[in-house]
C-alpha cells in the first residue's frame, strides 16, 4: 500500500493585535503599549489588559500611537470615529474638547458620566486615584440654547461635588470654555 502524503496548510499567525475594538471601549492587548498608556493615565487596567474609551483610542490612533482592529481588520481614525458615533451622539464634537484638553492642553480627561457630564478634567499633575477632578464638562453645539434651570442644576451638581462646571462648545476656531462656578460673596 502506498502512503499518501499530506499537507496541512496552516494559516499564517501574523502578530497579536495591538488592540481590538470591543463594543464601545478599546482592549489593548500589547502588554507593552498597555503599560507605557496606563503610566500616561490613559485607559483602565482590568484583568491584566488596558481598557480605552473610544475618546481616548481615538486620540491615539489620530496621534499614530496605536493601531485598532475589529474582526481581523485595521480601522482608520475615521472608522473608529463612526463607531464612537453610534455609541454616542456627538461624538466628533465631544472628541473636538476631549483632544483639546487632552492634547494641548496637557489635562488627564476621564468619562464624567458617572458624574451626569461628558468629562471630568484633572488639573496638571494630578491623576484618578491620587487626586480629585477639578472641573466637570458638559460639550455642547455651539447653536445649543441653553435655559437658566439648566445651567443652575449642573452649578449645584459640580458645587455638591466640589469641582467647577466647564460648558464646552466646539467652533471653527476650536473649542470654547465657560466656567461656571459658585461664588461666595
Amino acid at each position: 500500500m502506498a502512503s499518501v502524503k499530506r499537507t496541512v496548510i496552516r494559516a499564517k499567525k501574523g502578530p497579536a493585535p495591538e488592540a481590538v475594538l470591543s463594543g464601545d471601549r478599546v482592549v489593548v492587548h500589547d502588554a507593552r503599549i498597555a503599560g507605557q498608556l496606563a503610566a500616561r493615565n490613559f485607559g483602565e487596567v482590568k484583568d491584566k489588559m488596558l481598557y480605552l474609551n473610544l475618546y481616548e483610542a481615538s486620540l491615539l490612533v489620530d496621534e499614530g500611537k496605536l493601531s485598532v482592529e475589529k474582526g481581523g481588520k485595521k480601522l482608520s481614525l475615521k472608522e473608529l470615529m463612526r463607531s464612537g458615533e453610534k455609541a454616542n451622539d456627538g461624538f466628533a464634537m465631544k472628541y473636538d474638547v476631549f483632544k483639546d484638553l487632552r492634547l494641548f492642553r496637557g489635562y488627564v480627561v476621564k468619562s464624567g458620566i458617572k458624574f451626569g457630564c461628558d468629562f471630568v478634567v484633572y488639573p496638571r499633575g494630578k491623576t484618578p486615584g491620587n487626586s480629585h477632578s477639578k472641573w466637570m464638562v458638559h460639550v455642547m453645539p455651539e447653536s445649543a440654547r441653553v435655559d437658566y434651570s439648566e445651567i443652575t442644576r449642573a452649578a449645584r451638581l459640580a458645587t455638591n461635588v466640589k469641582k467647577s462646571m466647564l460648558f464646552a462648545t466646539a467652533t471653527e476656531r476650536g473649542p470654547v470654555y465657560y466656567e461656571i462656578c459658585h461664588v461666595r460673596m
